[in-house]
This record gives C-alpha cells, sequence and structure tokens, in this order.
C-alpha cells in the first residue's frame, strides 16, 4: 500500500529562538496554504505498528471526529488504507500517538489492526507537544477547529516553548496581555497596543493578533462545562474571556449550572462579573445575582466621582482674567480653610 509521508516540523523550526513576532510564534497555515500539495520523500523512515500498543498522548485536547466526517474517514480508509503515517513518540517503554488519533480510530472501525507509522525517540515532553500541537493543526487547518480545542492547543504550544526559555522577550509580552490588570504603571497597556499594529496585516489573515491569542490563553484555564457552553454556542468568546477572571473553580462550576439550567449570560452580565472579579468583590451572591438580572450595576469605585462647576458659580466669585491655576488654587485653600474650621483640630490641614 502507498504511503506518503507528511511534512513534520523539524526541531530547528519548532524550537525556533529568533522569531521576529507572536504571529510567528503562531504561525498557523491557512487552508489554500494546506491544499498545496507536499514534496514526497520516498517512503523513508515509514514503519508499522499494531494500534493495540499504542497510546493517546496524555491531555490531548484534540477532539475525536464524530458524524460525517468521521464516516468519510473510515470509508476511505476501507478503500485507500491509511494513506498518511501516524507519528508516534516512543518513551519508556510506551507508543504515544503525537498526530494521528483519528486515523488509528477510523482505522480500527475500517476493521485494520495496525496502521503506517513515524517514530520519533529521543524528544522532551515540550517537543512532543509541539510536533503534537503544529502536525495537528496543519491537517485540520486552525479554522476548522472548536474555540475550546483552540484554547488548549495555543496554550500548550506557549507553555511548551516557555518551558524550553525561548524569546522571554514575547512570553512577558503575552503574560502582560494575558493579565491586564497586573500590569505595573511603567508598563501600561497603551504601549503594548502599540506593538500590536506591527503585524496587522498577518494577524487579520489569520485571525490570529496578540491580542486574540492572549485571550485564548486565558479562556484556557476554564473548567471543562464551560469550555462545552462555548463550543456549543451558549457562551459567547468575549462572556468566556470576561468569565476567565474568576480563579476560584466553585463560582465558574456556578455559573455552568445557573447556564444550563437556562440563564443566560450576554455580554452587559459578564463585563459585569469582570469588573468585580478584578476588584476582588465577587461573591457567590452576588454572582448569582448578577447572572439572574438582579444585579445590573458596575463595582463603585473607591474615589469620589469628579464633579464640574456651573459656569455660572465661577463668574460669581472670579474674574474672567485669572487662569485657570489661579482658580483651582483658590478652591482647594477655600477648602482647606473651611474644612480646618469644621475640624475637631483647627490646626490640621485636610489634602
Amino acid at each position: 500500500m502507498a504511503t506518503r509521508t507528511p511534512k513534520i516540523p523539524a526541531r530547528s523550526t519548532l524550537l525556533n529562538s529568533s522569531l521576529d513576532g507572536m504571529d510567528d510564534l503562531f504561525d498557523f497555515k491557512t487552508k489554500e496554504e494546506q491544499c498545496q500539495p507536499e514534496p514526497e520523500n520516498g517512503g523513508t523512515g515509514i514503519t508499522e505498528m499494531d494500534f493495540a500498543v499504542m497510546e493517546p498522548l496524555p491531555n490531548h485536547k484534540f477532539k475525536l471526529y464524530t458524524g460525517q466526517r468521521l464516516q468519510d474517514m473510515v470509508d476511505s480508509i476501507r478503500e485507500f488504507g491509511i494513506l498518511e503515517p501516524l507519528i508516534v513518540w516512543v518513551h519508556e517503554g510506551k507508543n504515544t500517538i503525537l498526530s494521528g488519533h483519528n486515523r488509528q480510530n477510523a482505522g480500527s472501525i475500517a476493521g485494520l489492526t495496525k496502521g503506517p507509522v513515524i517514530i520519533r525517540e529521543n524528544l522532551t515532553y515540550e517537543d512532543a507537544i509541539l510536533i503534537a500541537t503544529e502536525t495537528n493543526l496543519r491537517q485540520r487547518s486552525f479554522d476548522d477547529l472548536s474555540p475550546s480545542e483552540k484554547a488548549y492547543c495555543l496554550k500548550q504550544h506557549y507553555d511548551a516553548i516557555k518551558s524550553q526559555g525561548r524569546r522571554n522577550d514575547l512570553i512577558k509580552e503575552i503574560e502582560e496581555l494575558v493579565n491586564p490588570h497586573e500590569i505595573g504603571e511603567n508598563g501600561t497597556c497603551s504601549e503594548i497596543q502599540k506593538k500590536l499594529n506591527a503585524n496587522e496585516k498577518v494577524s487579520e489573515e489569520y485571525a490570529l493578533g496578540k491580542d486574540k491569542i492572549a485571550k485564548y490563553l486565558r479562556i484556557a484555564s476554564l473548567i471543562s462545562p464551560l469550555m462545552e457552553l462555548l463550543d456549543n454556542r451558549k457562551i459567547a468568546f468575549e462572556v468566556a474571556y470576561d468569565i476567565s477572571f474568576i480563579k476560584e473553580e466553585e463560582k465558574q462550576y456556578l455559573i455552568a449550572e445557573m447556564i444550563e439550567a437556562g440563564h443566560g449570560v450576554d455580554i452587559k452580565k459578564s463585563t459585569l462579573i469582570h469588573d468585580y472579579a478584578k476588584k476582588g468583590k465577587l461573591t457567590e451572591e452576588l454572582l448569582r445575582q448578577i447572572i439572574t438580572g438582579e444585579k445590573t450595576k458596575a463595582a463603585r469605585s473607591g474615589s469620589p466621582k469628579p464633579i464640574k462647576i456651573k459656569e455660572t458659580v465661577i463668574n460669581r466669585f472670579f474674574d474672567r482674567k485669572q487662569s485657570r491655576k489661579e482658580i483651582e488654587d483658590t478652591i482647594v485653600k477655600a477648602l482647606e480653610f473651611y474644612f480646618a474650621q469644621n475640624s475637631e483640630n483647627p490646626g490640621q490641614k485636610v489634602g
């Protein structure tokens, strides 16, 4: 049976330490690019392995095909066999599938007991994760993945590269985007946002700007029931992003239970949830009130709201020739005098 060896990302490309930007770090092919034929390699390095001795990659987040898509693959395998070898990581007496979970599943349904494989050895766990995510993404197309699969694979890809110590500047930038409320005064979101415009054209082509990737990385922390709700379009992407700022799993489970019970969470409610969560004021009772619609206003800031003095009041006490600073200084002195006169300690200034 003729086989075709897939293009396997080389270690030098998977762990490239000279990437130019986030769009290079997550450089997924478009559908058009995936349709281009790959060069044949003569079938070298391919062997056969029994399905029974293979095992899936631990914490494998790519969902197996179902329905018509699975049936089409089964029918194809029955007619032509498995044309593209699986990639198997042989380590510690295990044969772990890095690429080909669907081919193994469909092949078994089609009646096969073994299939062609390319064996990889001497890999670190991080290397294996990068091969698994990149090969799966190139075979499926990023656009074809569910939101949860996109979030999980980006997170795995990110964690693998981070553990390798590559591109610490990019890792730091992603973390600042993932945790926008934890950025210090000297490192502002506006400075980071300017960097996003450099690769705007490429980002738009793939719909994978750095801010989008950062949101996917946050969403990857959600519990499985919420991810299922996202995949089933019972909550929107931005709603899932807002909910991801809730660190307590029990509160995330509460949201999932209330949504399943029929309570909707739109962007207005999720914005409130996000606001209270980042201020550390989101209790379970408050969360219930937001989801049921009883609570509709954002948390109050600790600072008093700014006020605007009417022009008629300004004209009553000040000359038009006086500058804005002179007027402000006079108002401050007047307030200090007023509060000092009404204070228990007259000599103490307020302000």
